[in-house]
């Protein structure tokens, strides 16, 4: 399980070890990350900032090539960072409904999204999310679930997410936060292979196609892709 209390580590061992063709040639220079990106997101960054192609290449005209961590909501590539105030934006919402922002030059700063405003009648941010490295935690995990080669919704009620597969199921990140300013989702995996994600519904995820045998026949699952 990733701890709480200092998550990034063991997120990024988890990543390095999802990602099947993430190699050195994928990572940023430290150099290379404005000085203001706080130590967790820089380490997300200097991980992954490249792939799958630099991060001068991502997220422009006429491609819009997404990187690592843009399969559902896009991380801004490094170039995009701009400060504005005390502040500056790394995440907008596939369809541009929401933003974060975070706090520049901050060790572990709180993450601000316009998410919630709907609910207010009004353009304000507000806090979703007390520490970046727990936000990041929980974006990162979700994004490498919809990212994953073999990805599945589930479209029946499930009463556990054991259920869902043949064999033990561990906690990975339970009840994480996200942009609502509640805990929102939970991952778990089987065989160290296989995602659930939980998060208004049930996912599962694999880049490996051997594993799709521990998939349970329990319920209806649906192929997105």
């Amino acid at each position: 399980m990733i701890p709480r209390d200092d998550p990034i580590p063991a997120l990024l061992k988890l990543i390095a070890e999802w990602v099947p063709d993430l190699q050195r040639r994928h990572r940023i220079l430290p150099a290379d990350v404005p000085a203001f990106v706080p130590a967790p997101l820089r380490a997300i960054y200097e991980l992954a900032g490249n792939y799958p192609v630099p991060f001068a290449e991502q997220w422009r005209h006429p491609s819009w090539t997404t990187g690592l961590f843009g399969n559902q909501d896009q991380l801004l590539p490094i170039d995009q960072l701009a400060i504005i105030g005390d502040r500056f934006r790394f995440i907008h919402e596939n369809q541009g409904v929401w933003t974060c922002d975070t706090l520049a030059n901050a060790a572990d700063p709180p993450v601000l999204s316009d998410s919630r405003a709907y609910e207010y009648g009004d353009n304000e941010f507000r806090e979703v999310c007390p520490t970046l490295s727990h936000f990041l935690t929980t974006y990162c995990l979700q994004e490498l679930v919809f990212g994953s080669q073999h990805l599945f919704c589930v479209d029946t009620e499930v009463d556990a997410p054991g259920d869902l597969v043949v064999g033990s199921l561990s906690d990975v990140w339970v009840k994480g936060l996200y942009v609502y300013g509640e805990p929102t989702h939970s991952f778990y995996l089987c065989n160290d292979k296989l995602f659930v994600m939980e998060t208004g519904g049930y996912w599962l995820a694999t880049n490996e196609e051997t594993q799709l045998r521990h998939i349970s026949d329990r319920h209806k699952i649906r192929r997105i892709h």
